[in-house]
Formats: C-alpha cells, structure tokens, sequence
C-alpha cells in the first residue's frame, strides 16, 4: 500500500497532499482496484467517462482515431498519470479514444459522484483539479496562437501536441502519407520537405504509413521555445 501511496502523490490532483492524509483519503473513498493483462480494454471510444481512473502501475496505449478512419495517433501513458480527466466533466463526457492495457496494469478509479464528494473535502483539491483543466483547455489556445505564421512544421506540431498527453511516449501517427498532408491541408512537395527537416533533427522517424516522433520536447520547441505543453 505504501506504494500505491507513493505513486498517487506524484500525480497533479494530489499535490499538495500528506501521506497521513492520503491514507486516509483511500480508506474513507469508494477507489476501486482494477487489473487489466496485457492487450486487455481498458475504455472505448465514445464509451461514457463515468469514472475517473488513474494508472498506478504499468502502462496503457491510446488510440485517437480521426472522423475517417483513415489515421491513428497512438501514445503510451505510464504510472503514474490520470486518463483523460477533462472528459469527466462537460458537454461531451464520453472517452475520445480507445485505451488498452499495453502491459500488465493497475488501474484504481472512483465514481464520479465520490470524485465530487472528495473535491468538496479541501480547497486544496479544487485548486488542483481548476489547474489540470485549465492546463488542458489552454494547451489548445496557447497552440493556435503559435502556428499565426501557418508553416507546415507548426500545424504538424500543433495537431500532435493537442492530441496527446505532455508525459506521453511511443507516440506514433498511423496512415498513409496521402491522407495526412491531406488532412492538415498542405501540399504534398511542402509537406515531404517538412517531414525530411524535421527527420534530419532527429524529431521524428517516418514511413509511407506511419510518423514516428522520437522527441515531444523538440516538437514543443517548434511552438514554445521556452515553455511546457
């Protein structure tokens, strides 16, 4: 137990809060402990985010599918992280992508209704959960912002940092070349070329299917020079 206690309080909603306080916090808290083997569904696309579920081992791969069908970005979350927490609230509150367990996993979740109760115990719980929303809803912001000159490594940048997780890794863009330049609407010579530099900085590995990102911190430079996204 000491160690799931260790794992929890690395994660934003629960900073700020004392082992002795922690424990208390899962012994009075309807948490549920989940396990998933590797390859297992974790959530679905469109499946409703009653829950909000935290990995506290292990890791999971999710899956964001365009409206087509035709490309897939793919990204490995790792413990200790939270699943998409600003799906639990809103006008849309069902997963955006498919999660599987990529290796054996814990999951521990609490109900929507408990997470409510428990948010309601210690300012110090909104606070934190005000800071992970708006860290969110700012990211898309912050993006568009940095693409005002429109060059194609910049729209690049902005679509994958929006679609994926800041502490994400193995993060791959599945789908053939064609139906992504087409996608974010560039030409096919401009686009090519833009993989090609981004490739020789080491930022990315590409096939004629897929687009490999090597190092997110290299893309968030394109955008943020100095800053986190």
């Amino acid at each position: 137990m000491d160690s799931i206690y260790s794992v929890l309080l690395q994660l934003p909603f629960f900073q700020g809060i004392t082992r002795a306080k922690m424990a208390e916090i899962i012994e009075k808290t309807r948490f549920h402990f989940l396990k998933y083997q590797t390859g297992e569904t974790v959530a679905l696309r469109g499946e409703e985010c009653s829950h909000l579920k935290f990995i506290v081992s292990g890791s999971v791969q999710s899956e964001l599918l365009n409206s087509s069908g035709k490309i897939c970005i793919s990204e490995t979350l790792s413990a200790p992280n939270v699943l998409f927490p600003n799906y639990l609230f809103g006008r849309n509150t069902t997963y955006p992508g498919k999660i599987t367990a990529k290796d054996n996993c814990g999951i521990m979740q609490i109900d929507k209704q408990s997470f409510i109760s428990l948010i309601q115990q210690s300012p110090i719980f909104i606070i934190n959960l005000l800071n992970i929303l708006s860290r969110y809803s700012q990211k898309s912001l912050e993006s568009f912002l940095a693409i005002s000159s429109g060059s194609v490594k910049e729209r690049l940048a902005f679509w994958i940092l929006s679609s994926t997780q800041r502490n994400a890794t193995d993060i791959q863009i599945n789908g053939k070349l064609k139906d992504i330049y087409t996608f974010l609407k560039v030409q096919r010579a401009v686009f090519m070329a833009a993989l090609n530099e981004l490739s020789e900085e080491g930022t990315i590995i590409y096939s004629p299917q897929s687009i490999q990102l090597l190092d997110r911190q290299k893309l968030r430079d394109i955008l943020f020079p100095s800053a986190e996204a």
